[in-house]
């Protein structure tokens, strides 16, 4: 029974994460009354209007009212060469986020993500009525939401805030107001992506974890062995394909932060070298708002996911022990756990995108690499005029 309302609680905050992803159009899945999950929601098409419809909007204030198609030149003097920056990235965020929003809204898209997500559910179930036992997952998805409203903060009040009160107005006509409004939608849609992923990761965990602690705990049958090795295999497959599924959509998450990191890193060294009236509160200001809500959703999301290899890797260590402790006679058997324990003798990465990025913490480092390589060649060719 306690197993039974901790399965109901589970579906219940899984319908609320699923609304939440509705809301940024990043999802159209819904858990049915029975708990079956399947795509039934119009939330990213009626997203996509809505992201068509405020693009057209400022087009038609372009072309009909006179205004300024860019953000105001006249008026970002003292920046130039950040004026241009501002600009690229708003034009690569709002493309960015039409374009995941239509890749991830795609019908078989959906219907991939509702089978990993029912498997998710299904191995659940299993190891509960297997080993009459209840998995508790309620920190994962609070780890959710914090993830959500954090970042819905630093985004909706602190940056808005921000760039309303610069000194540097880059943000004064309708049309300029539509496309910024655009851009922190973009960074809000992109980091329920991230969320919802790492969310998924921190689940897959949990079911790890706990398998674990029954390997420890009780003594493990022929049957139960198979039946764990069997279910490592599938998490390894669904893990295989979520990756698939937001290889692209995370390439460009990651391509867009990594520009807009590399630029404001730019900008704050190019002001702390020119005294140009900014104060050194000011430059810090800028990338904390800035910067600090980027790498804070990266590391969060590739946290999440060296998490869960880590324990993936400590559970085929101690399937490997216990199937060498096992006396079973059964050829078939023993055959099984001589190629389980070959095929995990040589580690390999679980999370990858596209099949070529490792979502670790050596791609934070990479990243940081590249950005440290673009600033020192770039800044060594700058004479300062051009800021």
């Amino acid at each position: 029974m306690i197993g039974l309302k901790k399965h109901r609680a589970f579906l219940e905050r899984l319908r609320w994460t699923l609304r939440a992803q509705h809301v940024f159009g990043v999802s159209s899945l819904i858990v049915d009354k029975r708990g079956n999950v399947r795509s039934g929601s119009a939330a990213p098409k009626f997203i996509l209007a809505m992201l068509g419809l405020a693009i057209s909007l400022a087009i038609w204030f372009i072309l009909y009212h006179n205004e300024s198609p860019v953000i105001c030149r006249s008026k970002a003097n003292q920046v130039r060469l950040f004026y241009y920056f501002v600009i690229i990235e708003t034009l690569v965020a709002i493309a960015f986020n039409v374009i995941c929003t239509i890749r991830i809204a795609w019908p078989a898209s959906q219907h991939s993500l509702a089978q990993c997500w029912a498997q998710l559910i299904a191995k659940v179930q299993e190891i509960q009525i297997m080993f009459q036992c209840s998995i508790e997952s309620k920190r994962p998805f609070q780890l959710f939401w914090l993830w959500i409203a954090v970042l819905s903060a630093a985004y909706g009040f602190l940056l808005t805030f921000m760039v309303l009160t610069s000194k540097v107005l880059f943000v004064s006509q309708t049309n300029h107001l539509i496309l910024y409004g655009l851009r922190i939608y973009a960074y809000l849609s992109d980091t329920t992506v991230c969320a919802s992923f790492g969310l998924f990761a921190l689940l897959l965990r949990i079911l790890i974890v706990e398998m674990r602690q029954l390997v420890r705990k009780t003594t493990i049958n022929e049957q139960q062995l198979r039946s764990m090795i069997q279910l490592y295999r599938h998490i390894l497959q669904i893990i295989e394909s979520f990756c698939a599924l937001y290889g692209w959509v995370l390439i460009l998450i990651f391509f867009e932060h990594f520009l807009i990191l590399t630029d404001r890193s730019f900008f704050a060294i190019r002001m702390y070298r020119m005294p140009m009236g900014f104060s050194i509160q000011q430059v810090l200001s800028m990338m904390m708002t800035w910067v600090f809500p980027l790498a804070l959703n990266d590391m969060l999301l590739v946290g999440a996911c060296t998490a869960t290899e880590k324990a993936l890797q400590q559970f085929e260590r101690q399937l490997c022990e216990v199937g060498k402790m096992s006396n079973t006679q059964n050829v078939e058997c023993k055959h099984m756990i001589t190629s389980f324990s070959l095929y995990v003798a040589e580690q390999k990465p679980k999370f990858r995108i596209l099949k070529s990025i490792n979502l670790s913490f050596n791609l934070i480092y990479a990243s940081c690499g590249v950005i440290a390589t673009y600033l020192t060649v770039f800044l060594q060719f700058d004479n300062g005029d051009s800021l």
